[in-house]
């Protein structure tokens, strides 16, 4: 009997919440197919010796006036974020998950970066997802530089 009281209260609270589930659902849907189309999109774009140290550029952002830089770089970290806790969040939904991380960290700015993203590409599964996204495009594989020792 209280089984079903529960169950009768948990359906009044989904039909009081429908706004909310439904704008949930709505957002799982955006996000998933916005990872099938804008990650590929960006790890295709990551030039080849991205992950090479001494080749990397200078980014442009850093050019001209200094608040349109400081701007610039806010966006392009909040992006970066953005894509960070969306990957997150499709680690346990449908989507790119590890990805989308890796995406995001790669818009982010912070100490360190560059060994957590070369740790995470060199994976050998996550490699293979790369190369593979970049195969299809016709793009060559990502290359890493690794330590000797």
């Amino acid at each position: 009997m209280e089984e079903l009281a529960q169950l009768q209260d948990l359906l009044e609270w989904l039909r009081q919440h429908k706004v909310v589930l439904w704008s949930m659902a709505g957002f799982s849907v955006a996000v998933i197919i916005s990872s099938m189309v804008v990650i590929p999109w960006m790890i295709i774009r990551i030039p080849d010796d991205y992950f090479i140290r001494h080749l990397r550029p200078v980014p442009l952002i850093t050019a001209g006036h200094p608040v349109l830089a400081l701007l610039l770089t806010l966006i392009k970290n909040g992006l970066g974020l953005v894509l960070i806790a969306a990957g997150v969040i499709m680690l346990i939904l449908p989507g790119q998950g590890i990805l989308t991380i890796i995406a995001g960290l790669l818009l982010t700015n912070f100490p360190g970066k560059s060994q957590l993203v070369h740790k995470l590409v060199s994976q050998k599964h996550i490699l293979n997802a790369m190369n593979g996204l970049r195969q299809k495009a016709g793009k060559s594989p990502v290359e890493l530089e690794y330590k000797q020792t």
